[in-house]
């Protein structure tokens, strides 16, 4: 029993009723039988106290009336409870012992004590998420999906043999269904149930609202908001179909675990106005078995309901893995045909709609050929431009090649210091362009070991700068050796480096900055700022540096060791970068390879 918001709306006739108090029952009112102890629950009309049968020494359960209206309507369903419970002789149906008034005038009946929780109070503390679609517990599931559909099976025969017997309960929900700690399932409160009048298992037991004519009373609810069907709300005919709609509002919530319909008088304007209603609304990996039957259940037209005996069947059949192959073969189309909608729209956006409705077409039906063929060509086929997500991605892989590049370039700047520092021993005019080439070098190579701890974007004003001292280095080289001796070998070697890195800066600002120091020192020298580095005399070259002055075998060891530089350099970085690139590649082939072993179909 429970109150609150799922409480069973009151019978309104008792206001019109004449009332009679009732004393609050003491543990010595039931005589020397019963020693009665204390509240395990309360509902509308009566509490239920743990008791000890002292005749045969055993725990029960008594039922006693505490209403203070006490009138022949109350007293008729509290009387009615306990002998339509004591005639449906039904596992689920919970047992009765005793019936009878105390010497005091306080109703009581003694029922069999029951050791559980309430399907309320079970899908309150569960998350239906933890349980997978083989009923298999989560990580802290008491309570398995698969579990409490076998429980939902016997309560729904329960009903089913009540209903042979002519017994509409009238307010099923899951307040008033009891899991045993051992395996049972209990049915409780009787109290609003209804009694067909050609029904011969229950004469003697008095008529309650309504029942004569198979319907309340004009402007009578009887039952619980959420959980009544809408031919119960509006105060027609209440037959077995009720029951099943019941049944499948309480299915919903196991599966879904909330409510089809929110809780409180609120909810019997949406039973009005609902057709039917499907847990995959609110949780949509509920199986199409399972949703389809909620719906079929919970159907606005009693006429369209299963039984149920068929509710349980149905039920029995998904536990056993008897799945309806059919309406899985039906979304899996519908899934496919959503992918092939969205695919053809050419957006980001669709293209993942596209992939996640042929999975989930090929998680329902797996053979489905369609499906497997286009999640193929979806994953084999690359659009014509990569997604943002993808190009993002592949930027942060191509960032980290690049810090292993500027790690392997910064250790080779600082090792042009000590060659730079060796040009001393060597005649030199001015002193200042081979100590600014060191200060370059030292820069470079500190700044690109710093920038290589941390990932830079693809358009970092950061490589911009490192792209200008390196500019300035390679003039320094100009002014040292002259424009045509070391000069060219150097802005070849530096540009082919620079372009084969990772970048989002235009090739055509990287090369700019490489010919800027060629032009520069030509400039300033056939404008006389700077004095000419080489002259053609009688077909000859004549090599003049600013800096140093050379003899033949000092210039043969300078463009030796300058070669042999830039041949190291170069080689260095070009062999880790093809490095990283056959890496990458043989990653791609080897997902592409697993991908072929799932789909075979797909033509590679």
């Amino acid at each position: 029993m429970s109150e609150g918001d799922d409480a069973t709306l009151p019978d309104p006739r008792q206001a019109q009723l004449g009332t009679d108090p009732v004393p609050r029952v003491s543990a010595t009112d039931l005589g020397d039988r019963y020693e009665v102890g204390p509240m395990l629950g309360r509902g509308g009309m009566g509490e239920v106290r743990l008791a000890r049968d002292l005749r045969i020494d055993r725990e029960v359960a008594v039922k006693l009336m505490r209403s203070q209206l006490r009138d022949a309507q109350t007293l008729g369903r509290f009387f009615r409870e306990a002998r339509v419970q004591g005639v449906l002789e039904h596992p689920a149906v919970v047992p009765v012992h005793d019936l009878g008034i105390d010497p005091d005038g306080n109703p009581y009946f003694v029922m069999k004590r029951l050791a559980g929780t309430t399907l309320h109070d079970v899908i309150a503390k569960g998350d239906p998420r933890d349980r997978d679609d083989r009923g298999l517990p989560g990580p802290a599931t008491p309570w398995p999906r698969r579990t409490l559909l076998a429980r939902m099976i016997d309560i729904c025969l329960a009903i089913d043999f009540a209903h042979t017997r002519g017994v509409i309960h009238r307010d099923l929900k899951p307040a008033n269904i009891m899991l045993g700690d051992f395996g049972e399932a209990y049915v409780l409160d009787w109290g609003l149930a209804r009694i067909a009048d050609e029904s011969d298992s229950f004469r003697g037991v008095g008529p309650l609202s309504g029942d004569g004519a198979g319907h309340t009373v004009a402007g009578e609810l009887l039952g619980t908001p959420g959980y009544m069907s809408p031919e119960q709300a509006r105060g027609e005919a209440v037959t077995a179909a009720t029951d099943v709609f019941a049944l499948g509002a309480v299915l919903y919530e196991v599966l879904a675990g909330v409510p089809a319909l929110p809780r409180g008088p609120a909810a019997i304007a949406l039973t009005l106005s609902s057709s039917r209603h499907r847990p995959s609304a609110v949780m949509p990996d509920v199986p199409p078995e399972l949703d389809d039957l909620c719906a079929d259940a919970t159907d606005a037209d009693p006429a369209k309901r299963p039984t149920a005996r068929a509710l349980a069947d149905r039920l029995q059949a998904y536990l056993d893995g008897d799945r309806d192959q059919a309406r899985r073969k039906e979304l899996a189309d519908a899934a496919v045909s959503a992918a092939t909608t969205a695919l053809a729209t050419g957006t980001d956006d669709s293209r993942a709609t596209a992939m996640r409705e042929a999975g989930r077409a090929l998680a329902l039906d797996p053979a489905h050929t369609a499906a497997q063929e286009l999640l193929a060509a979806l994953l084999f086929e690359l659009p014509e431009s990569l997604p943002a997500e993808a190009v993002a991605a592949a930027d942060l892989d191509r960032s980290a090649v690049r810090q292993h590049m500027m790690r392997r370039a910064g250790i080779g700047y600082l090792m042009t210091i000590p060659i730079l520092l060796g040009m001393l021993a060597l005649p030199l005019h001015h002193t200042w362009p081979l100590f600014f080439g060191i200060a370059c070098g030292g820069a470079i190579g500190a700044l690109s070991l710093h920038l290589s701890r941390r990932v830079l974007p693809m358009r970092s004003p950061w490589l911009v700068t490192i792209l200008g001292l390196n500019c300035l280095m390679i003039t320094t080289s100009g002014l040292l050796f002259g424009a045509l001796l070391i000069l060219p070998m150097f802005i070849v070697g530096s540009l082919s480096a620079f372009v084969s890195q990772p970048s989002h800066h235009s090739r055509w600002l990287i090369t700019g900055f490489h010919l800027a120091p060629l032009v520069a020192l030509l400039g300033l020298e056939h404008a006389g700022v700077l004095p000419p580095s080489f002259a053609v005399e009688g077909g000859a070259l004549l090599i003049t540096p600013y800096t140093v002055d050379l003899s033949p075998l000092t210039l043969v060891i300078v463009f030796a060791v300058a070669f042999f530089v830039q041949i190291a350099s170069t080689f260095d970085i070009q062999s880790a970068f093809r490095a990283a690139q056959e890496d990458a590649q043989n990653k791609i082939h080897a997902q592409r390879w697993h991908l072929g072993q799932v789909f075979p179909l797909k033509k590679r």
